[in-house]
C-alpha cells in the first residue's frame, strides 16, 4: 500500500496528509489515489489556522521528522483510555473494562501481525466490535503519560499508591 505505515492507522493519515502537501493539494493526486479531496484541502486549511494560533501564542512548532514515536506518544497522551491488548484467544481486551475487540477491516494493521499493545479513536459495533484508527504503542507509555487512569504493580502496591492519594471529596 502507497501510504501505509506499520505503526498504524495515525501515520498512515499522516503519511497521506504529506503527500497531498508535496502534491501542491492537487485533485488530480487525490483522484488518482481515490482520496477525499475537501477532506484533505480542510485539513490542510486547519493545519494552518494552528499554525497561526501557535505564531499568535508564541508557541514553538517542532517536527518530528521521521521520529515514529513522537507522535505515537502524542495519540496515546489523547486517547489513553481507549488502549487494548492482544489476548492469547486471537483478539484484543480493552485494558480498562476487558470487552473483546477486533481490529477494523479498514485498517493498515488488519491485515499485518497484530501488534501487541494499541489505542484507538472509536469502537464500531456490528457483528463483533471493532476498533477505527489503531495505532501500535509500548505499554510503558500508558503509565508515563496517563498515570493518573493506569495503576501498575501488585494489587498490594496498587492498593497502597491509592491509600496514600488525597480525597478530591
Amino acid at each position: 500500500m502507497l501510504f501505509s505505515c506499520h505503526e498504524g492507522d495515525h501515520l498512515t493519515l499522516v503519511n497521506v496528509y504529506n503527500a497531498f502537501i508535496k502534491n501542491q493539494k492537487s485533485a488530480k493526486f487525490c483522484q488518482q489515489h481515490f482520496l477525499n479531496y475537501k477532506v484533505l484541502s480542510h485539513v490542510a486549511d486547519v493545519r494552518h489556522q494552528l499554525k497561526k494560533l501557535m505564531a499568535r501564542f508564541k508557541v514553538k512548532m517542532t517536527s518530528c521528522e521521521d521520529e515514529a514515536d513522537v507522535v505515537q506518544k502524542c495519540v496515546v497522551s489523547g486517547f489513553f483510555s481507549n488502549a487494548a491488548r492482544y489476548h492469547a484467544s486471537g483478539c484484543y481486551r480493552s485494558i480498562r473494562e476487558d470487552q473483546e475487540l477486533h481490529i477494523h477491516p479498514t485498517s493498515v494493521l488488519y491485515t499485518v501481525r497484530p501488534p501487541p499493545w494499541l489505542v484507538f479513536n472509536e469502537v464500531v459495533e456490528s457483528d463483533k466490535r471493532y476498533m477505527r484508527d489503531v495505532t501500535a504503542i509500548q505499554p510503558d507509555w500508558l503509565y508515563e503519560l496517563a498515570p493518573h487512569f493506569y495503576q501498575f504493580g501488585t494489587d498490594r502496591e496498587v492498593h497502597e499508591s491509592t491509600a496514600k492519594r488525597p480525597r478530591l471529596f
